[in-house]
């Protein structure tokens, strides 16, 4: 979960810098998130039209990504683990390969096929007591034998145990669809926010660029910092928003695949990157690493 948000868009001399730039701003939710995003355009219609179109973008990717839709891309995969390889979109096969190359930068800090874990964690369907140590190492040995085999459109889960999640990467990829929709609309100056996982197209009128805010999880209404954001994504990784409880023990949702058991090396890991699928993988590896992993240009540790 991550905490960075912008602050507001300026004061009205600040929208005066360039007195053709309409500003138009749009709230939605996506991907059980929040979503804000801000845009200047020649024209409220201009600016609202790429609004829609970058909205209705994320909305498409989470339905092939998602794993709370029994017809999205993800579960058919997820149903043929053990099985012939099947033919997916894009999307799928883009976040399929970009995370195969985040497993192997990460040495394996970051990999999509912790949702054996998840499920055993209680992420997926509640349970009134922590696993035992014997269904952590279960479920942990299918997170190890995972294999995905990426062929072209083609993807294969050799192993039947294999399950995989991409809660860690999909809403990176939602922030670079979006710009990169809003870029086809002829719109350069943009921010996106969802639920804190932000990406900065351009700067607003009279900025260097867009400056966000880091929240310090440890602190009520604190923060760690301010990070500017030019052409740039940032993303946060957490074990404190969402958690599951049994009694008195807390457990957030980011898994060390190696352990078995949430990450805590650090309480919060925030990744600044050239792409928003590039630090949403790296911020949860660094969750799990405790220090900075390859590809970041910036990083903040709480």
């Amino acid at each position: 979960m991550a905490f960075a948000a912008p602050p507001p868009p300026g004061p009205p001399a600040h929208r005066r810098a360039r007195a053709s730039a309409r500003l138009v701003e749009r709230w939605s939710w996506a991907m059980g998130q929040p979503v804000h995003l801000v845009l200047y355009a020649d024209s409220d219609d201009r600016g609202y039209e790429a609004a829609a179109g970058a909205l209705a973008e994320l909305r498409r990717v989470e339905s092939r990504l998602t794993l709370f839709e029994s017809a999205s891309d993800l579960v058919e995969l997820n149903r043929h683990a053990g099985g012939r390889a099947m033919r997916v979109d894009t999307d799928l096969a883009a976040v399929l390969a970009a995370s195969a190359e985040a497993r192997f930068a990460t040495a394996g800090a970051f990999n999509v096929a912790v949702d054996p874990l998840m499920r055993t964690w209680g992420f997926h369907r509640p349970r009134a007591t922590a696993p035992a140590p014997a269904e952590i190492a279960e479920a942990r040995e299918a997170v190890e034998a995972a294999v995905v085999v990426l062929d072209g459109d083609r993807v294969a889960l050799p192993a039947r145990h294999t399950q995989l999640d991409l809660g860690g990467v999909g809403v990176g990829y939602g922030l670079d669809r979006m710009a990169a929709v809003l870029r086809q609309q002829g719109v350069t100056s943009a921010f996106i926010d969802i639920s804190g996982d932000c990406l900065g197209l351009g700067s607003p009128p009279g900025k260097a660029g867009w400056d966000v805010a880091i929240a310090d999880p440890l602190v009520p209404d604190g923060t760690r910092g301010m990070v500017r954001l030019r052409d740039r994504a940032l993303a946060t990784s957490a074990n404190t928003v969402s958690v599951v409880r049994y009694g008195r023990e807390v457990r957030g949702h980011v898994m060390d695949p190696a352990s078995g058991y949430p990450a805590d090396r650090k309480v919060q890991a925030t990744a600044v990157a050239r792409s928003g699928l590039l630090a949403d993988s790296r911020s949860t590896a660094m969750l799990v690493m405790g220090k900075p992993a390859p590809g970041v240009e910036r990083a903040i540790f709480v």
